[in-house]
């Protein structure tokens, strides 16, 4: 990436960004080459013992026999358990155990990044020269005109809008009723949708 050109016509902070995208586009290989390897293993165990599931659901003399109960009451028909034999190797090849192992690695995999990328920033707010830069965010205008009160900040010494903990209190209040109920919605949705199924 031509980070230096970014950099003159778009500015420091998006600079930052495009380089901190092309950092993770290069970092993501070593997932895409792992998960690659887990998918193939899960192609080359497809048929093997691991793979008891759906072994014991394809078989149409064994388990695969068993008949199902209709999803509906009236359009839809018996099913025979062998009639989701697909579907039961598709989910292995995605769902076999050598994504515990993918798991595990893309825990370590993340963790590695954020320090790679933490070094990697470093030295380029060296190379630009943006020790005294402020990255910070600022104050959303709408925060500004609803704090009414100003105080000193004891850090940087500077005039800075606040709330109260009143105020702030009732909005967390508002807020946190409003999270609550929306997930008791969602609660009595899926638990509606299992008692009717």
């Amino acid at each position: 990436q031509p980070l230096c050109l970014v950099r003159k016509y778009f500015g420091d902070k998006i600079a930052l960004y495009f380089c901190w995208l092309g950092f993770y586009t290069e970092m993501l290989v070593y997932p895409s080459v792992v998960g690659t390897l887990c998918f193939i293993y899960g192609l080359a165990t497809l048929e093997s013992e691991d793979n008891t599931p759906s072994k014991e659901i394809c078989n149409e003399y064994g388990t695969g026999n068993i008949t199902l109960c209709p999803l509906c009451d009236r359009a839809c028909s018996y099913q025979r358990l062998s009639e989701s034999c697909l579907f039961s190797r598709l989910t292995y090849l995605f769902d076999n155990p050598s994504t515990v192992f993918f798991a595990i690695f893309m825990s370590f995999w993340a963790t590695t990044f954020l320090e790679l990328w933490k070094r990697k920033q470093s030295v380029l707010v060296w190379e630009w020269d943006l020790h005294n830069v402020d990255m910070d965010e600022e104050n959303r205008p709408e925060f500004e005109t609803n704090a009414t009160t100003y105080r000193m900040n004891p850090v940087t010494r500077e005039k800075e809008p606040y709330m109260s903990t009143w105020n702030r209190s009732i909005r967390f209040v508002i807020t946190g009723s409003a999270v609550l109920f929306m997930i008791s919605v969602v609660l009595s949705a899926v638990l509606g949708t299992i008692l009717i199924a």
